[in-house]
C-alpha cells in the first residue's frame, strides 16, 4: 500500500486499511540471498541469463526440410542441364540458296520458292521436304555441314550433331539426290543416311548421294564412308575417287570409280559452302 499523499486522503482512510498499512510497515525488509546476487552478476556480465520460462523453439518437420533442401537442388541442377543443353546445340539451318521457282512441300505444307524466310523456318531437323523438279536448294549449320537437295528430290532434314553429345545426325532420301560436305564442328560427330535399298555412315567428307529406280549410288570425292545394304551385311568402305552401288532388286553390291558427272558439281558446292560455313576457300 502507497503512502497518502496529502492530508485529506489520509483522513479517508478507514480502520481497517489503516491497520493494513501498519502491518506492511512492520515487516522486516527482504534480504537478496547472496549467492543468487553473484550468479545473477555473473550471467550479466557473460550474456546469458537464463529464463524461469520454458523455452518454445519452432521447429519444421524433417521430410519437409529434406524436400526443400532437395527441391532447390534439383532445381540448380535443372538449370544447368538447361545451360548445357543450349551450350551444345550446333546452329540451326540456314537456308543459303535457292535455284528455280516453284512450290516446295515441307510437312505436307506447300510453301513458295519466293517466301524464303517462310521455307527456311520451316526447314527444321526431322521436316520431310519434297521439291519440284525445277527446284534445288541448299542448307547450312554453320561450321558443321552443308546438304543440297538437288531438284525433284524427298529427303527429310538432319538434326546438326551437338557440340559435345548427341553427336548423331539422322536422315532419310527416298528419292532424287543430296550433295553434302561437312565442316570442321562435325569432327567427331556421324551422319547415318538411310535409303530404300542402302545405309550411309558418314565421319565427315564431300559426297554425293543418288537415289535412283535401279538402286543407290554413293559417290565420294573426299574423305571416305561406309556403304551398306539395308539389313545386310557389314558395310564396305568407300575412299575418296570412288562409288559404291546398292541394287534395288537384290543384286550383289558394285563398286567403282565416282561418277565423272559428278566431279564438278560437288567441286563447286564444296567450294561454295566452306565459305557459308565460316571455313577458309
Amino acid at each position: 500500500m502507497s503512502e497518502p499523499r496529502d492530508m485529506n486522503e489520509l483522513e479517508s482512510l478507514t480502520p481497517d486499511q489503516v491497520q493494513a498499512r501498519d502491518a506492511v510497515r512492520a515487516l522486516a525488509r527482504p534480504t537478496p540471498d547472496p549467492g543468487f546476487r553473484a550468479r545473477l552478476r555473473q550471467e550479466f556480465v557473460s550474456g546469458v541469463i537464463e529464463s524461469s520460462a520454458p523455452s518454445r523453439v519452432l521447429t519444421i518437420p524433417w521430410h519437409r526440410t529434406a524436400m526443400a533442401r532437395w527441391g532447390g537442388v534439383a532445381l540448380a541442377a535443372a538449370g544447368v542441364l538447361i545451360m548445357v543443353g543450349l551450350m551444345n546445340a550446333a546452329p540451326g539451318w540456314h537456308l543459303e540458296r535457292i535455284e528455280g521457282e516453284g512450290i516446295v512441300i515441307v510437312d505436307g505444307r506447300p510453301i513458295p520458292t519466293s517466301h524464303a524466310d517462310q521455307l527456311e523456318r520451316a526447314l527444321s531437323a526431322g521436316a520431310f521436304v519434297r521439291l519440284p523438279d525445277e527446284v534445288a536448294i541448299e542448307i547450312v549449320s554453320r561450321g558443321q555441314m552443308a546438304v543440297q537437295f538437288s531438284g525433284g528430290t524427298e529427303a527429310s532434314v538432319p538434326n546438326p550433331p551437338g557440340h559435345w553429345f548427341q553427336r548423331t545426325s539422322l536422315a532419310e532420301i527416298r528419292h532424287g539426290e543430296w550433295r553434302v560436305t561437312t565442316g570442321s564442328g562435325f569432327r567427331g560427330a556421324r551422319l547415318a543416311i538411310e535409303t530404300r535399298e542402302a545405309r550411309v555412315d558418314v565421319v565427315g567428307t564431300t559426297f554425293a548421294v543418288i537415289c535412283e529406280p535401279t538402286g543407290t549410288c554413293v559417290c565420294v570425292m573426299e574423305g571416305r564412308l561406309k556403304v551398306g545394304t539395308r539389313g545386310g551385311p557389314g558395310p564396305v568402305e568407300v575412299t575418296a575417287g570412288h562409288r559404291r552401288y546398292v541394287f534395288a532388286d537384290g543384286r550383289p553390291e558394285e563398286s567403282a570409280e565416282m561418277r565423272d558427272t559428278e566431279h564438278a558439281p560437288l567441286g563447286e558446292f564444296q567450294q561454295r559452302m566452306r565459305e557459308a560455313m565460316g571455313m577458309e576457300k
